[in-house]
């Protein structure tokens, strides 16, 4: 063991402030030195002086009850400014991943009448079976979870077939940034002759389909 490791060793164990602790470790290298400059080995200093645990306690001992009691609150506040930092980190890191929304109208990447019209595009492909042509739409994330046959699948579930499409209501587009990428958000109900269907699509950057949700 080296003179440096032992002196952590003691460090670690002492009962006192860190600015006592200092001047303890100093002054024991201190007094390590000066024996091995008189000629004495290593291993005979750290052999006289005990283990770190034998050594720390003796100053342990020594310690009167304020520099005890001033060590357990420094602790704790290190521990409390430890776990502060561990939330903020974590706080900071769900907020990075949560979506903040924005109206589109003021996007610096999509175009509000491009988002609704592409959206309409997809509802009335949809809406006529032409599911290879949905899938056409969709960015690399999205064909690994959907395709022609799936969209079909899941649209053979719904309770009732959609019938005749009469009408699409009020479009509600945003625009919501997570994880630092942008994507565009189309809500719209949309009024079949058997049915009513509300759907919610979403565009990457690149006007990609990245969700396709029909409730």
């Amino acid at each position: 063991m080296t003179a440096e490791r032992y002196v952590r060793e003691v460090g670690k164990l002492l009962k006192c402030r860190a600015s006592r602790k200092k001047e303890v470790k100093r002054q024991l290298l201190s007094e390590i030195n000066d024996a091995t400059a008189r000629g004495e080995s290593l291993e005979d200093v750290l052999g006289r002086m005990g283990i770190p645990w034998d050594y720390a306690n003796r100053y342990n001992d020594n310690f009167d009850k304020a520099e005890r009691k001033a060590a357990k609150r420094e602790r704790a506040l290190k521990i409390w400014g430890i776990v502060l930092l561990l939330l903020a980190v974590l706080a900071a890191v769900i907020y990075w991943k949560l979506p903040k929304w924005s109206d589109i109208s003021e996007s610096t990447v999509f175009s509000e009448e491009q988002v609704k019209a592409q959206a309409e595009e997809i509802i009335r492909l949809y809406s006529d079976n032409n599911f290879e042509a949905v899938t056409a739409y969709m960015n690399d994330e999205m064909k690994q979870v959907l395709n022609a046959a799936t969209l079909q699948y899941t649209k053979s579930q719904m309770k009732e077939e959609f019938g005749e499409l009469l009408a699409f209501g009020n479009m509600y587009a945003s625009e919501a940034k997570q994880n630092g990428i942008r994507y565009a958000m189309v809500q719209v109900s949309v009024s079949y002759s058997n049915m009513s269907v509300t759907y919610t699509i979403t565009f990457d950057e690149e006007m990609k389909l990245a969700g396709f949700f029909v409730k």
